[in-house]
């Protein structure tokens, strides 16, 4: 695994990790709402849930609209708001935040700039990532 995708992973755990520690106590408390980020390695489709009264339930509808047999919980936030952006190479980042616009920098910033893999009928320059996938919790828009 690369450093690039270790920090990457770790903007991802660390915002996982804060935003929990704001859904302290009950774990589904009244009022809680959850998402979760699912992305198929296979395929690269995501799934982006938001607005569960539960995790299980947030989780289940995020391997829903990802849809594939191989998806993958990459990321669960509360109260807040979930990115995933996709490098020119195919690589994946994502972040949860306070702000949806916060989320989406987070997720493109921890992926860099990157080439597109060889051969490519366009431009081999190095690119930002784009984001694929943003969603906020009613509570936080």
């Amino acid at each position: 695994m690369s450093l690039l995708r270790n920090s990457v992973l770790g903007v991802a755990v660390a915002s996982a990790a804060a935003l929990g520690v704001l859904a302290a106590g009950t774990a589904e408390a009244a009022g809680t709402l959850f998402g979760t980020v699912t992305i198929s390695p296979g395929t690269g489709k995501v799934g982006l849930s938001t607005d569960q009264r539960s995790w299980v339930a947030a989780d289940a509808e995020a391997q829903r609209q990802c849809g594939e047999y191989d998806c993958q919980i990459q990321l669960r936030y509360s109260d807040g708001c979930a990115a995933v952006a996709r490098g020119a190479d195919g690589r994946f980042g994502w972040a949860a935040a306070g702000s949806r616009q916060e989320a989406e920098e987070t997720a493109v910033a921890g992926l860099g700039e990157s080439a597109p893999p060889f051969p490519d009928l366009g431009s081999a320059s190095p690119r930002a990532a784009a984001v694929v996938a943003a969603a906020c919790t009613e509570n936080v828009r």
